[in-house]
């Protein structure tokens, strides 16, 4: 039986940390309350101090990874690319350090005040330079769909490109073909990343007329 003890060194971080290092490993298939409670130490019906269920532990866990997102507020509100490249880089590191945060960002809202705080700072820079709030909404629904479109084609089948897994490009039909895939093979992800962000604020300026 679980001690008293025991149960006092948990809180729902330190749950919801190591439910996302689990996840890491193993994947949210993976992820269960008896496996979690093994790995701290503690039965798995202590869990249920600090979260309700399965759904409420995805949401403790969605949380840590809004959390992880180190927003850049020391960026000047005029200054809405440094801040919107900054955020964005920011999102993209958490979403390729975790797979399970892509398929937890697309599929659940944000759980708390704290979570939805990232969201609210994202929209603000863009109403700080002018945007209305449709246009800053809208603004902010392109930006983000970018990094997750993004990071979906890196953990997939860009990742499955440049493992060699696939063509070879010594065997392609043509020179051209070739050569794409020899460049698709070694361009990094950082380099693709950083090409797809220009692009992402060339065409936000353009768009929404932006300094």
């Amino acid at each position: 039986m679980t001690s008293v003890t025991q149960r006092e060194g948990l809180s729902r971080a330190k749950i919801a940390e190591a439910a996302l290092a689990m996840t890491d490993d193993v994947g949210l298939a993976g992820l269960s309350m008896r496996k979690l409670g093994a790995s701290l130490g503690v039965e798995a019906m202590s869990l249920y101090h600090y979260v309700q269920n399965k759904d409420d532990l995805l949401d403790a866990v969605l949380e840590r990874l809004y959390l992880e997102i180190e927003l850049p507020h020391d960026t000047p509100e005029s200054d809405w690319e440094t801040a919107i490249r900054r955020g964005l880089r920011a999102f993209h590191d958490v979403l390729i350090g975790h797979p399970a945060a892509k398929e937890l960002f697309s599929l659940r809202p944000a759980p708390t005040l704290e979570a939805f705080e990232v969201l609210t700072w994202s929209h603000g820079r863009f109403a700080a330079v002018g945007l209305d709030l449709a246009e800053a909404n809208q603004a902010l629904h392109f930006a983000v769909s970018f990094v997750m479109g993004f990071a979906a084609t890196e953990m997939g089948s860009m990742a499955v490109v440049r493992s060699g897994a696939g063509l070879d490009p010594d065997n392609a039909p043509t020179a051209q073909q070739a050569d794409a895939l020899r460049m698709m093979q070694d361009a990094t992800t950082e380099e693709m990343f950083e090409s797809g962000l220009a692009a992402v604020v060339a065409g936000l300026r353009s768009l929404y007329n932006l300094p």
